[in-house]
């Protein structure tokens, strides 16, 4: 687990930097990942994996981000906060400026995304709609307390997938649920086995119960 969460970190660090001189030289070709809307202006958004069933609201979010890129122009930070919804029973539906770091080091880069945390996806770390088959009843209560202020202004968030383990955040992220509950973050880590007393948060059950993300 230690040496995952290094080599994770260490990914990170490179993702950032790579963020950064995307930023400033628009026309500098990028090594790996997978370019969806912000990152690539000239392309229509590709699904960082296949999502199934992806709501409605999702799909027109997502031709919104591509047709407002095309507009723009050069490479930038779309005008919206990252955030999190808590849904009941079901997955965490993130939108932002989201880089996203696989368990083997590939980037892919997206503005929206659909994470599982029930831990029965087939299709990890991807919502593949399990949680209904399973059953899982979460209702989405968030029991932690903000550590920072939440802003409008657009910001980067990094993802990253821990091998059998959680899914950590880096950058301002605002978690909300439908019960009026929110909390605004600048790092942390998400449960993705189901299995946590402290969800939506990880709390090292995934050790606990032996909880493996590969396929």
């Amino acid at each position: 687990m230690e040496d995952n969460s290094k080599a994770a970190a260490k990914t990170v660090r490179n993702a950032e930097q790579e963020s950064t001189a995307a930023g400033t030289d628009s026309n500098k070709s990028e090594a790996s990942g997978t370019f969806v809307a912000y990152m690539d202006d000239s392309a229509q958004p590709q699904p960082v994996r296949k999502q199934e069933k992806l709501p409605t609201s999702a799909k027109a979010l997502d031709r919104w981000f591509a047709e407002r890129q095309k507009q723009h122009g050069p490479r930038r930070l779309l005008e919206i906060p990252n955030e999190a919804l808590i849904a009941s029973a079901g997955p965490i539906n993130l939108t932002g400026n989201i880089t996203l770091v696989n368990e083997d080091g590939s980037l892919s880069y997206a503005n929206h995304l659909s994470l599982c945390r029930c831990g029965a996806s087939k299709n990890k770390p991807i919502c593949d709609q399990q949680h209904l088959e399973v059953e899982f009843l979460h209702s989405g209560r968030i029991q932690e307390a903000s550590d920072a202020q939440h802003t409008e202004r657009p910001s980067k968030l990094t993802i990253s997938v821990i091998k059998n383990g959680p899914i950590t955040f880096r950058g301002r992220l605002r978690l909300h649920n439908n019960l009026g509950q929110e909390c605004v973050k600048q790092r942390g880590s998400l449960c993705r086995c189901g299995q946590s007393a402290n969800k939506p948060f990880c709390d090292g059950s995934h050790e606990k119960t032996g909880f493996r993300s590969g396929r």
